[in-house]
């Protein structure tokens, strides 16, 4: 039975799931940001391209309003008059709904950068379970969202009533100003109430991020069992990993033993180890083409006696070899000397066969530097 620990989510996502979770479109949201950005953006276009957003709204109204008497009766010109003034309108506010789209688009990017999921795209007909609906009507987000709106409406009331309140003095003097002065000023107290509010909106804008990222990261808690299993698949399958490598071994054995027909000697041990070592005049230094210990030892002298492979008895020699020469590389040139006599026996041995003769005397005093041999080492540190 599990332990119940592993079945609680209490542990933080790991960058994994969370990038798996960015791919379907899983992000940290906050509205709040977004609504504080589009604002902002406004504020700015209005305080900046509001006198001349006025100025062209003026002349479209006076052109608008200026008929004559033919025009008033022909409803031709009419049109053409109506559509050259919403013409006129789109390209005077063309600049500040420009502003506001870069906001839109901006704001989210800020919180979780760029990213596009088709995958959110996908119908999700769960979100018409009507009980699911409920339950998330009713869940602590709810409320929190609740409460936040509530703090929000608050708020903004408050910067409202407190703009209107600053500027009441002002407001009631306009009526005595001219038309040009007035105007200007009025703008000028609109648009400083509206930064108060676009202030309020970056305030909350500022509580919700932190919460929106909590809460991001907190749906997407791991239990432990959920971490050992994402572990297991990082990692492979213990038991698939053995067999690779067991695959991988036994194709490795055979390229071995495919290259010991043509190996020049095999140094035996006598019985448990076997290196099969290839020298020709095109080659720097003798190279180890296959070696083993017990059954592949065997393995290879069965190999090399089929195919009149010479094989000499040289334990030291085939101990060393087996623990510091590499497969498919050079022998260590500390063992250049003793691989030098075994190589001399073994030309000896062709030229026997050649021509004739006393057969050579296999060497049998065949050294190799001290602590190379594993079998000396074991006993001097015993």
């Amino acid at each position: 039975m599990a332990d119940e620990q592993d079945l609680e989510r209490n542990y933080p996502a790991t960058p994994r799931r969370l990038e798996q979770a960015r791919e379907r479109g899983q992000v940290a949201r906050s509205r709040e940001l977004s609504t504080a950005a589009i604002a902002l953006a406004a504020a700015i276009g209005l305080s900046t391209l509001g006198p001349d957003l006025f100025a062209r709204c003026a002349e479209l109204v006076r052109g608008g309003l200026s008929l004559d008497r033919a025009a008033a009766f022909d409803a031709g010109r009419m049109t053409r008059t109506l559509a050259s003034l919403t013409h006129g309108s789109m390209i005077a506010i063309l600049p500040i709904l420009a502003l506001t789209l870069v906001a839109t688009l901006a704001a989210p990017m800020l919180l979780s950068g760029w990213m596009f999921s088709g995958k959110a795209l996908a119908p999700d007909f769960a979100r018409l379970d009507p009980l699911r609906g409920l339950k998330n009507l009713l869940s602590g987000h709810s409320l929190v969202e609740l409460g936040k709106a509530l703090a929000k409406c608050a708020l903004l009331a408050v910067l409202g009533a407190w703009s209107i309140v600053h500027a009441y003095g002002e407001l009631t003097t306009l009526a005595v100003q001219d038309l040009a002065g007035a105007t200007a000023r009025l703008g000028d107290l609109v648009g400083t109430g509206f930064f108060a509010l676009v202030g309020g909106l970056a305030l909350i804008a500022g509580f919700d991020v932190p919460y929106a990222i909590w809460r991001h990261r907190h749906a997407l808690r791991m239990t432990r069992e959920e971490i050992r299993q994402e572990l297991r698949e990082a990692e492979g399958d213990p038991q698939l990993k053995a067999r690779v490598r067991s695959i991988q071994r036994a194709a490795a054995r055979k390229r071995m033993m495919a290259a010991v027909p043509g190996a020049t000697v095999i140094v035996t041990n006598p019985t448990h180890y076997a290196v099969a070592l290839r020298y020709d005049d095109t080659m720097r230094a003798p190279r180890v083409v296959a070696k083993g210990m017990d059954r592949v030892a065997q393995r290879i002298r069965e190999i090399a006696a089929a195919h009149d492979v010479p094989l000499l008895e040289a334990p030291a020699v085939a101990r060393a070899l087996h623990r510091h020469a590499d497969l498919d590389a050079e022998i260590p040139q500390t063992l250049y000397a003793a691989v030098a006599q075994v190589l001399a026996y073994v030309y000896q041995v062709r030229t026997w066969k050649r021509q004739g003769g006393r057969a050579p005397v296999p060497p049998t005093d065949l050294a190799v530097p001290a602590g190379l041999d594993p079998l000396q080492a074991g006993a001097a540190a015993s």
